[in-house]
């Protein structure tokens, strides 16, 4: 194989596998046969149109009609999601104050992640209505109680600002149960979706353990967090996965506190894009729905 020939599958490689699995090497001798004799780099005209090639291909995979599909169930699993975080925290809160505080305080804690369990149970159930109902009033309510608690400081812009940032997790998802057209785990599987969540509570049960042990928050922060990348990671290898990791942006980036970050800064930059990624996702998966029906309607 000549130098010419390795740069130009190099090349090549910025084209989805399957189509190379067709035509590389149909590619590869129309390339070779227009080199100049002696050439052993591809033009910068050969170069550019191979790379917008290639990337014009994979944003036709990710976004076109064969990829509706994946869209939809990426949305239907990561509708899950979010209410099972929220639920699995609130209880993981509850747990720790245990022994610490009053018994009242305990069961104040715990009864804040109820709301999630209900809306995670009715996703789970297929009830994707009542589902979102129940999300977007629980969102109202917990809006309502952040601002009774705030009510003397309402005066402070900050303080206002803070009730909208606390209320973005609870919007986002609310907003993802609304167009997920059937939340639930397919094609993950609920036997793989509930192995994940026994291990994300293993690894927040043992970082707290170890961090009280230690005297110091970063195995606390950092046992999630492995988990957290190592899903990721499985993610990138099926198509469901990868765009799953896109429908997810707004919530992770909504739920993780940015170090440093300004409240109002925060809540005028992440609730636009929250908006634009699930509006984006919901479009592609909607349409998905709307055109594998026959022309019956069936």
């Amino acid at each position: 194989m000549t130098p010419l020939e390795q740069r130009y599958r190099k090349l090549l490689a910025w084209y989805p596998k399957a189509h190379r699995e067709q035509h590389e090497e149909e590619m590869i001798a129309v390339l070779l046969a227009g080199a100049d004799p002696g050439q052993d780099r591809p033009t910068a005209h050969d170069t550019l149109d191979l790379l917008r090639g290639g990337l014009a291909i994979r944003l036709r995979h990710a976004v076109g009609p064969e990829s509706r599909r994946h869209w939809r169930d990426a949305l239907d699993i990561t509708a899950l999601i979010p209410p099972l975080v929220l639920f699995l925290m609130e209880i993981f809160r509850a747990g720790a104050l245990v022994g610490q505080f009053s018994f009242g305080l305990t069961l104040g804690t715990f009864a804040f992640a109820l709301p999630h369990g209900l809306i995670l149970l009715l996703a789970w159930r297929k009830r994707q209505k009542a589902a979102a109902a129940c999300a977007w009033g629980w969102t109202v309510v917990a809006a309502l109680i952040a601002l009774n608690l705030g009510i003397n400081d309402l005066s402070s812009a900050d303080m206002v600002v803070s009730i909208g940032v606390s209320t973005l997790p609870n919007c986002v998802y609310a907003a993802m149960l609304t167009f997920a057209p059937s939340p639930g785990p397919a094609p993950l599987g609920y036997p793989r979706l509930l192995t994940w969540t026994a291990v994300a509570l293993v690894a927040l049960v043992a970082g707290r353990q170890i961090s009280l042990a230690w005297g110091t928050q970063l195995p606390f922060v950092v046992l999630p967090l492995v988990v957290l990348v190592v899903a990721a990671v499985r993610a990138l290898h099926s198509p469901v996965g990868r765009r799953a990791m896109i429908t997810l942006l707004p919530f992770l980036s909504v739920f993780f506190p940015k170090p440093g970050a300004g409240g109002l800064a925060m809540l005028a930059t992440l609730a636009p894009l929250s908006v634009t990624i699930l509006a984006v996702t919901a479009w592609l998966a909607r349409t998905d729905h709307a055109i594998s029906r026959s022309p019956n309607g069936k």
